[in-house]
């Protein structure tokens, strides 16, 4: 499994996806600095949490995180689909749930990677601005919950960048159901019936109501992503590699 992980991790040093990756993070960072720019008049508790957080967080977990899902998961994918990849990794003696587990691992592994950099990038702001309460936990409490009610979308999209060889089902499934996220999200009563809004919800409920059903959104996600990993680990094991 550790050889496993290195290599994927190895291959990942050939395309963009590190550079993507953080390029995506920053870009909702630098946002949240503009805002908290705008008003430093403000509580040094509001500045972060109504300026630098809520500016970063309303681009972030509207539409970059879920793009950097998208992304990362897609081109992994797409590594094996091109160029006979599978032939070649399966000519190794490696068993398979060996391999969909390393490969399952590295892409949350690159994805964790954005959130601990805008963690990160928000307490260095944070002190750039001269916020003394920066609240290290409270955000911390957010983020978690954050990836939790993400693992929906992961799973989705992992499952379908796997299944398909042609990458643009999973970008087009994965930028076209971010896009309406956040006018569902406005929605009282819909909002949980749409996962790709459930980072906007958990990383902003104090912007927006989820009538006590905060529990059930990240049981949901993560039921959802369990599903989407066995369906994909059992058709991962079926199916010929030609």
């Amino acid at each position: 499994m550790k050889t496993l992980i290195m290599t994927e991790f190895y291959k990942l040093r050939r395309t963009r996806i590190g550079l993507i990756t953080t390029a995506l993070t920053l870009f909702a960072l630098l946002q949240g600095w503009q805002f908290a720019k705008l008003d430093r008049a403000r509580e040094a508790e509001d500045l972060f949490r109504a300026f630098l957080y809520q500016g970063s967080m309303a681009v972030y977990s509207w539409l970059i995180f879920p793009l950097i899902i998208t992304i990362v998961l897609a081109m992994m994918a797409r590594m094996e689909h091109s160029q006979n990849g599978w032939k070649q990794l399966f000519a190794l003696p490696v068993e398979r749930v060996v391999v969909y587990s390393a490969k399952l691992i590295v892409g949350m592994t690159v994805i964790t990677f954005s959130l601990i950099l805008l963690y990160a990038g928000l307490i260095a702001a944070g002190h750039l601005l001269a916020i003394e309460n920066i609240p290290y936990l409270w955000m911390m409490k957010r983020f978690l919950v954050l990836f939790l009610a993400s693992l929906a979308i992961i799973g989705t999209l992992f499952y379908l960048s796997f299944q398909f060889a042609h990458v643009a089902v999973p970008m087009a499934v994965g930028a076209g159901l971010a896009f309406p996220s956040m006018l569902v999200a406005n929605s009282e009563k819909y909002w949980i019936f749409y996962p790709w809004d459930y980072p906007i919800v958990a990383s902003m409920n104090y912007v927006f109501d989820m009538g006590g059903k905060n529990l059930h959104m990240l049981g949901v996600s993560v039921l959802i992503f369990c599903v989407f990993v066995f369906i994909g680990f059992s058709s991962f094991c079926r199916k010929d590699i030609l």
